[in-house]
């Protein structure tokens, strides 16, 4: 799947919808499928949000709009900036608004934001951090630590001969 598949019960509004899992400050799809009321023309995803770290307050919740897709499902696209925080506590709200111009809450699901390695960027992290030295006590002198890969997935860690003055 390449989604999060969202299924709505609207006659089961009690039962939690699905959990999602998404990445710190990586994009994510959320596909709306399943019991949507017929009179449903448009339809917002709200994602919870952690507490303000200085004032410990509630924030408000951010919001993303659908897209209605030919077979009658909704599809959302939720930028990196929806996800700025680890958490295991919130939640997301999925709500229609219906032919009559009026919202109607159609579900709401746990969200999981685990941490992303690369910090919300598409760059894998280096095996090493690039300023990494190690110091040796005989010289005095900082050699750079090195590690590499190969096609087995094995490492190998290496020091450069010439060391440096710090």
């Amino acid at each position: 799947m390449k989604e999060n598949q969202v299924t709505i019960r609207a006659d089961r509004l009690n039962r939690p919808l699905e959990t999602c899992f998404v990445g710190k400050l990586s994009s994510a799809v959320f596909r709306i499928v399943g019991d949507i009321p017929d009179d449903i023309d448009g339809m917002t995803v709200q994602i919870g949000r952690t507490d303000d770290p200085t004032t410990h307050q509630p924030r408000t919740n951010f919001t993303a709009a659908t897209t209605r897709q030919e077979d009658g499902t909704f599809r959302c696209y939720l930028a990196p900036f929806f996800f700025p925080d680890l958490s295991d506590a919130l939640e997301y709200h999925v709500l229609g608004m219906d032919t009559n111009g009026n919202a109607r809450w159609l579900g709401t699901g746990p969200l999981i934001v685990r941490d992303n390695p690369a910090d919300g960027s598409p760059v894998p992290p280096e095996i090493i951090p690039a300023d990494t030295y190690i110091r040796n006590p005989a010289t005095g002198l900082y050699h750079k630590l090195t590690a590499e890969v190969n096609d087995l997935g094995e490492i190998s860690v290496g020091v450069d001969s010439e060391g440096i003055e710090r």
